[in-house]
């Protein structure tokens, strides 16, 4: 990951990333407030998985009463570090910032943030579980 990412949300200076936070304040159910000692990273992540890693809820600027950074085109942005910390995001990806240069900035941070894994249980695999555990208890 990059420079931009690993740093902690109490450090950033930059009125452009700080705008960004405030936009993703309003857009999200989350406070950067409780991610002051974190990394840049986990205030992003927790904007798109607020209830934990069960339940993703994807970014959007429909409930913001006004989010030009979010809104504006990755194609558009000044070289500065909003644009900077889009490419951070873009590299996991595997593709360049240019594959997103028609995107929204929302858009590029629902598909680049990491996903968790959910483990979906079945009736079947539950049974599986619950025998498994007999087994391992009857050991003992």
């Amino acid at each position: 990951m990059g420079r931009l990412l690993e740093t902690k949300v109490a450090d950033i200076k930059d009125s452009e990333l700080l705008g960004l936070i405030r936009e993703l304040e309003e857009a999200c159910p989350v406070g950067s407030h409780n991610f002051i000692n974190s990394p840049l990273l986990h205030f992003l992540t927790q904007c798109v998985y607020p209830g934990g890693p069960e339940k993703r809820v994807a970014i959007t600027t429909q409930f913001a009463a006004s989010a030009p950074l979010l809104e504006s085109r990755i194609g558009k942005l000044p070289d500065g570090p909003l644009r900077d910390l889009c490419g951070e995001l873009a590299l996991p990806a595997q593709s360049g910032l240019d594959a997103f240069s028609g995107s929204k900035v929302y858009v590029l941070l629902n598909k680049t943030l990491p996903r968790f894994a959910t483990a979906r249980s079945t009736v079947r695999q539950k049974r599986w579980d619950a025998v498994i555990q007999q087994r391992r208890s009857n050991r003992n």
